[in-house]
């Protein structure tokens, strides 16, 4: 699996308002530039990146 797919399956997974906010983020994250990178780091983090990184989504709840 692919990061791109990574983080989608994670927004699936999400299905409080954190997905939602994670799906808006991606989505204007990479509206920004065409060139952006998804990867997944750090034991299952979506990052965003271009000639270095710009951006981690932790969807971390906390109680």
């Amino acid at each position: 699996m692919n990061p791109s797919q990574r983080i989608e399956e994670l927004i699936a997974k999400l299905t409080d308002w954190r997905g939602k906010t994670l799906a808006s983020i991606r989505k204007s994250i990479l509206e920004a530039d065409r060139e952006i990178i998804e990867e997944w780091k750090w034991m299952g983090s979506p990052v965003w990146s271009r000639d270095g990184m710009i951006a981690v989504g932790n969807a971390t709840k906390i109680r």
